[in-house]
């Protein structure tokens, strides 16, 4: 959509801001703007290289939690063999990553992100899950889902760990 007496074939840089009813900005109110939306990118962009940073040396320290891993797939419904290719891994890994017997290497983990849309940060998070049987919610899940309920995973194994490649564990193990 164009603004009112736009043409619609302006650039980026070029553009024209308008103010209340449709009335055009001054110069110098379109450059404070632009100015303003550069910085707000500088700063975003700042902020997702410094998550990505965290988040390597989380996962460089094998602090992955697998049981992110499946509520991240979990909530957006992903499931079987194509989750495994989007992730860059062969089948059976993503199911390990969630089981805790394999761990992921920095851009599987990094696929699986943006597969979910979770922030790549948020998977080596330290906090643990909340425990449903102190909730109400354990109350009104029905006898069969009681019995299947399952707790979560919340660590990877260190033989895991210590055999992908990155890892502190790994880095420590095979002296090169």
């Amino acid at each position: 959509m164009t603004a009112p007496g736009s043409s619609g074939s302006e650039t980026a840089s070029h553009q024209k801001f308008w103010g209340r009813a449709g009335h055009r900005l001054a110069e110098n109110e379109q450059r404070r703007r632009r100015q303003a939306r550069a910085y707000r990118r500088r700063q975003e962009h700042k902020s997702r290289e410094k998550a990505t940073e965290v988040a390597r040396r989380g996962w460089e320290l094998g602090l992955v939690a697998p049981w992110r891993i499946t509520a991240a797939l979990d909530s957006g419904g992903h499931e079987g063999p194509d989750v495994d290719i989007a992730c860059g891994a062969e089948e059976p890994a993503v199911d390990e990553w969630e089981a805790g017997t394999r761990y992921p290497t920095f851009e599987q983990l990094t696929l699986l992100a943006e597969l979910t849309g979770y922030g790549i940060s948020w998977f080596v998070e330290t906090d643990e899950p909340i425990d449903i049987r102190s909730t109400t919610m354990w109350g009104h899940m029905n006898k069969r889902a009681r019995e299947q309920w399952k707790d979560p995973i919340l660590v990877c194994s260190d033989d895991a760990i210590g055999a992908c490649p990155g890892t502190a564990d790994y880095l420590e193990t095979h002296l090169f």
